[in-house]
């Protein structure tokens, strides 16, 4: 870092006089003896903070310096520093859109209303937090506020919008089908549910289970309007689904299964272009002794379609875990769910019937090949699981063309960039630490502890920014 070539032993010299300057400030006259010259803001403030909060406190903040790659040496030479930050915890400190405070969201399908047919009216953090976290105590260690916690902000509230895109719509259609298999089996609230799904569409298929699931979402940034992952897509879709999810969930019952909802983006390629803000995270998932704790046996991976052969990278290590300690991981496609249209023939209110085409969403296709999802997903269906049709139910057959093929999938492990970055003996992402590079923005400080400039990409120019890192 250039510190204007001030050498190093210079830097500590002239730090160890500002730290005895404070400590000696009662004698005035032994620093003119001295010849000092007034410490730069940004030292003054870290020990008057000492002062005035206790030393403990102190070295709380000195440690925040650390990790943001400044010491109170290098903040007491003057000047302004770079340093790279965690992002998230850099939009804490400086705004959601910090950089960027004149660039506008953009979104992909907003939505005039919300699922509901009801007019769409701004909604803060506390409220949606009420619809979303688990009812199940059970639940509640593993929800993850952090993208609903940044409506806290005004300036966000302003911009959100609702969204429902064509791929929400479909995966809430095929999730119907999952919905339904699910509500006849006899042992899902042995099962974990992980959507690892884009995010909007994750949100979808919570949306159509929440009176059958309890949802966990796991969505750990916030929105960006550079940002690599699209965060308020997400919220726009939480924001559609809000008043469908708070009805669904007052009919949960006793046995529903988890479902954790996660984004499958929040690994996306980060170009280093300037055109980027670095919002990407880690999932955390709860370690195997946590799910046994639980009664988990069997966890089902969900996610598009059969692109998609193997759990993505940071989900390696915890998976293959699972598997060691005796739970099953099992991974389903929602492609899977696929539609069927029929004629049925109905009762209309007068009396009459009329013929009309339905269609539904059953697993393989048909309601003959919907029976084999129980068996591939080692659930144990009701004596006599039905299928919907023509406004009732009808027994689902036990007949049917052959078995369809299972899905071939078995974690096992291989290389990847988060191998190995656990902290503090975790045996789960909740303690996993972000490799180098991964989820940071660099950032300009002055000594004065204000953020002076944001670069999007790390090598991008500086734009304008404003707000104390260190100060308040």
């Amino acid at each position: 870092m250039n510190l204007k070539s001030v050498t190093k032993q210079q830097r500590k010299e002239r730090a160890r006089e500002v730290m005895n300057e404070r400590e000696m400030s009662s004698d005035a006259g032994s620093l003119s003896r001295r010849g000092a010259q007034a410490p730069a803001p940004l030292a003054d403030w870290f020990t008057a903070k000492m002062n005035r909060r206790s030393f403990g406190k102190g070295l709380a903040w000195s440690a925040v310096l650390g990790a943001a790659g400044l010491s109170v040496y290098q903040l007491a030479s003057g000047g302004d520093n770079e340093v790279n930050l965690d992002s998230i915890e850099l939009q804490r400190k400086s705004g959601w859109n910090v950089g960027s405070d004149t660039k506008p969201l953009t979104f992909d399908g907003i939505a005039p209303t919300d699922s509901r047919n009801q007019a769409f009216a701004p909604q803060d953090d506390s409220a949606l937090l009420a619809v979303y976290q688990p009812s199940s105590a059970a639940w509640q260690p593993f929800f993850v506020p952090t993208l609903i916690q940044s409506m806290k902000q005004p300036t966000l509230q302003q911009q959100m919008r609702p969204v429902n895109t064509q791929g929400m719509r479909d995966t809430y259609e095929r999730a119907t089908g999952l919905r339904e298999v699910l509500s006849q089996a006899q042992n899902k609230k042995n099962t974990l549910i992980v959507a690892d799904l884009p995010g909007p569409e994750s949100i979808a298929l919570g949306a159509a289970l929440a009176d059958t699931a309890e949802l966990v979402p796991g969505f750990d940034n916030w929105p960006h309007p550079l940002g690599v992952v699209k965060a308020h897509e997400t919220l726009g879709a939480m924001l559609y689904y809000a008043s469908e999810v708070k009805e669904k969930k007052a009919q949960l019952k006793d046995d529903a299964p988890a479902l954790l909802l996660l984004d499958n983006r929040r690994l996306a390629p980060y170009q280093d272009e300037e055109t980027q803000f670095d919002n990407r995270y880690l999932a955390k998932v709860p370690p195997p002794d946590q799910l046994k704790q639980r009664g988990i046996t069997n966890v089902m991976y969900v996610v598009r379609d059969a692109n998609q052969k193997d759990e993505l990278d940071d989900l390696n290590e915890d998976f293959v875990g699972w598997q060691q300690q005796g739970i099953s991981v099992q991974l389903l496609r929602m492609s899977d769910f696929q539609p069927y249209e029929e004629e049925v023939t109905k009762k209309n209110a007068d009396g009459t019937t009329a013929v009309v085409r339905e269609r539904h969403h059953y697993y393989y296709g048909s309601p003959f090949s919907h029976w084999w999802f129980y068996s591939h997903y080692a659930y144990s269906p009701y004596a006599s699981p039905s299928y919907y049709r023509g406004g009732g139910y009808a027994p689902m057959p036990r007949t049917s063309p052959p078995m369809p093929n299972q899905v071939n999938y078995r974690p096992a492990t291989r290389p990847t960039m988060f191998s190995g970055t656990r902290v503090g003996g975790s045996t789960s992402g909740v303690g996993r630490s972000k490799p180098t590079g991964f989820g940071r923005t660099s950032v300009r400080v002055s000594s004065s502890g204000q953020v002076t400039g944001t670069r999007a990409g790390r090598s991008g120019s500086y734009g304008r920014s404003g707000g104390s890192w260190f100060g308040g």
